[in-house]
């Protein structure tokens, strides 16, 4: 990249596997798991555990799941994540250089940073695109940036950007969106399905208090307004109001869970019970990403959407994420200049 200003722009995202091959998947899953953000033990056990259980018991499972996308969409976060920053790019113009990095996969965090370093700017405007907080996202980018940038030389002057979840740019991005794609689907209910996390990461969140005792579900406030599932559950009221939808008319839950020991309720058993007491028609929404990915297109566009109309469901529509949307790239801009 040609520099033309003194500011860099770093947009972080989860990550991706460069390509759809079996070095490419493994390699992924190994960075991706492997951090004290994601995986909460000393760093022998984690090791241990990632590459000597989890990775070589889910390669085969994750290669065939991301062969099967990359077939039929191509690698989304990608090839979207690259479509958004170049729109950015083209926004701001030479307020700011624009850079991708990821936590995992292809353009690892530390290896922009070095780039940024190596050009010597004198301001760095860190974006995680992640609307809420959780360890293993905004924790994981956050380490990943100031890890890259301790003990060099020349160090920019540095700006994170907040979480967004109550933003009124982000909120008015995504209710137009899904505006949009409702037009012509008239739905019974609206699944808002977040990324599941595990119940002791949330818990850190607020050490001694559980979500329960703090009524997180019900309001954010000073007690738990670093806490996810409150983040979450206040991003369906917000969003509902931004649309004009009663509440009576949404569902929270949370999807891609691991174990049992993670926030509920599960976006599976909820979509399930909707089919049971006969509700044919729902559309989902997934706030907590910004870019279509496995987890959208696969996990709930396809899998879940086959699950509901085996149950008795008639269709389950998808609402597309962000991505790179015009309206979302000009308030994406206007929130990272203010």
């Amino acid at each position: 990249m040609i520099k033309t200003s003194d500011t860099a722009l770093l947009i972080i995202n989860y990550g991706t596997p460069q390509n759809a091959d079996k070095r490419s998947v493994k390699r992924f899953l190994r960075q991706l798991l492997n951090s004290k953000h994601v995986i909460t033990m000393n760093d022998f056990g984690r090791n241990l555990l990632v590459n000597c259980c989890i990775v070589p018991f889910r390669i085969k499972h994750s290669l065939k799941l991301y062969q099967h996308l990359n077939e039929k969409y191509g690698l989304l976060l990608k090839n979207i994540t690259e479509d958004f920053a170049e729109k950015v790019q083209k926004t701001i113009q030479t307020k700011a250089d624009v850079f991708i990095g990821m936590t995992a996969g292809y353009n690892l965090v530390k290896d922009i940073c070095a780039d940024i370093l190596r050009q010597n700017y004198k301001n760095l405007i860190v974006a995680p695109m992640f609307p809420h907080y959780t360890e293993s996202t905004w924790g994981k980018a956050l380490d990943d940036v100031f890890s890259s940038l301790k003990g060099q030389f020349n160090i920019p002057h540095v700006i994170t950007i907040d979480t967004f979840y109550n933003n009124p740019y982000y909120l008015q991005s995504i209710s137009e969106v899904i505006k949009n794609n409702l037009k012509d689907f008239d739905f019974d209910k609206i699944v808002f399905s977040y990324h599941g996390v595990p119940v002791s990461h949330n818990n850190i969140s607020h050490p001694g208090h559980t979500c329960e005792e703090l009524g997180c579900r019900d309001h954010v406030n000073k007690d738990n307004q670093h806490c996810y599932l409150a983040q979450c559950y206040e991003s369906t009221r917000l969003i509902a109001k931004e649309l004009g939808i009663s509440l009576d008319k949404c569902i929270t839950s949370f999807q891609s869970r691991m174990s049992d020991r993670w926030v509920t309720p599960y976006t599976s058993d909820e979509v399930s019970k909707l089919a049971s007491s006969g509700v044919k028609k729902i559309a989902v929404i997934t706030p907590a990403f910004t870019v279509d990915c496995l987890e959208t297109v696969i996990e709930i566009g396809e899998t879940l959407s086959s699950s509901f109309i085996s149950q008795g469901g008639q269709e389950l529509k998808l609402i597309p994420c962000l991505n790179a949307d015009d309206n979302w790239v000009e308030n994406f801009c206007k929130m990272i200049l203010n």
